[in-house]
């Protein structure tokens, strides 16, 4: 047990002096930074930003959903078709390797397509948003809910598709318990291979909202935007850090039975 504490003792004697160093780094530029800002930061400067910004949102604003949409869903339908040929050529009687291989590129492939869609789900929602600003907030909105539409449809093909190699999968994406009843039919590997990719998204997520904290802190400073934005970015910090920290009790206590 004496040993097992002089290696933990070591461990943070070690890293101790880069994360303070790392942390006074980071002061020292954004001190600088702010400082420089806030100099640069003229008044004129400022309203000659957002009256530009006005211009390019109400001239491509019409048009973001739609452009969008070509750009992202017609890609991910183009993976999708990919996948089903290879699920074409699909046979449960062949050799494992070849099968295996048909699985891999097809799980690659349907992946892709989900990361298309779903970027294509963050700019409809932003240019949805920012359309309530402007003067074309009807024609959003039904272009939006043509782009959601062509969302659902598109993953739905990806869970029936994943379904028809893999009968045990179980869930439709018009089911509002469709994440827990797909994780459920998820044997070990894919579980773990999906907590795996969780926690990533869970580091990517806080460092992300750090960053935005300290920028949007620094906007609140240079122009007065508002703790609101501030507020918000700490709201899902919060969200994330909370839910993560319960879950791993949860997973804890079912441990323990």
């Amino acid at each position: 047990m004496t040993e097992m504490k002089d290696f933990v003792k070591q461990d943070n004697l070690r890293a101790l002096p880069k994360f303070l160093a790392l942390v006074a780094g980071f002061t020292v530029l954004g001190g600088i930074g702010g400082f420089l800002v806030a100099i640069a930061a003229k008044p004129e400067t400022l309203e000659a930003i957002r009256v530009g910004m006005d211009r390019v949102m109400n001239m491509a604003g019409p048009w973001g959903i739609p452009v969008s949409g070509v750009v992202l869903l017609f890609p991910a339908w183009l993976y999708y078709r990919s996948a089903r040929r290879l699920y074409g050529n699909w046979d449960p009687d062949m050799e494992e390797g070849a099968e295996d291989e048909i699985r891999r590129r097809m799980n690659f492939l349907l992946l892709l397509m989900l990361l298309f869609t779903n970027l294509e789900t963050v700019f409809a929602f932003f240019f949805l948003a920012a359309s309530f600003q402007y003067t074309y907030a009807p024609l959003n909105v039904v272009l939006f809910l043509i782009a959601m539409a062509c969302i659902i449809l598109l993953q739905q093909k990806v869970v029936d598709l994943t379904r028809s190699i893999n009968p045990e999968k179980k869930g439709s994406v018009y089911d509002l318990k469709f994440q827990k009843i797909w994780f459920t039919s998820c044997d070990e590997a894919e579980r773990a291979q999906i907590g795996q990719a969780s926690f990533q998204a869970y580091r990517t997520t806080t460092v992300t909202c750090m960053i935005v904290y300290l920028v949007l802190t620094l906007m609140n400073f240079m122009a007065g935007t508002g703790l609101l934005p501030v507020l918000v970015v700490l709201v899902i910090f919060g969200a994330l850090q909370v839910s993560y920290l319960l879950a791993c009790i949860r997973a804890c206590r079912r441990a323990q039975r």
